[in-house]
């Protein structure tokens, strides 16, 4: 059921996502992120944890986006698989899996930060949806 669409917005780029458990919802919104990066690659690769600090589902959202932003800039690479284990009121955790960017060359737009602007984590009748703008 996880999945996930690009929105279009005036100055920004959206992602809504969604998945039957928080979980799957947040996988859905990193594979998103990946997608405007320009950088996912379903595959093999390394993992590397995240652990994002308690606070609101939105807030906890904003942190592991800006988290799987800056491992991959930061050591040059493609989005290869994001598992979260767990997302509650004591903080979130799980790992992204990140293989070497390498000569390629991406395709994807530049993204400057999650924004909180028309920030929303909702529980619906069939699991939960993310609304989260990027600033490109």
């Amino acid at each position: 059921m996880r999945d996930f669409r690009i929105i279009e917005h005036t100055a920004d780029v959206g992602i809504r996502a969604w998945g039957a458990s928080l979980e799957e919802t947040f996988e859905a919104a990193t594979q998103g992120l990946a997608t405007i990066l320009g950088g996912w690659r379903p595959g093999p690769g390394d993992e590397h944890p995240v652990t994002i600090e308690p606070g609101d589902l939105g807030a906890q959202l904003v942190d592991w986006l800006s988290e799987v932003i800056y491992l991959q800039e930061s050591l040059d690479s493609v989005v290869a698989g994001a598992h979260v284990e767990r997302v509650s009121d004591e903080g979130t955790t799980g790992s992204v899996t990140l293989m070497p960017r390498g000569r390629e060359v991406l395709e994807g737009t530049a993204v400057k930060a999650i924004t909180y602007h028309q920030l929303r984590v909702e529980p619906t009748h069939e699991g939960w949806v993310a609304e989260v703008y990027v600033d490109v």
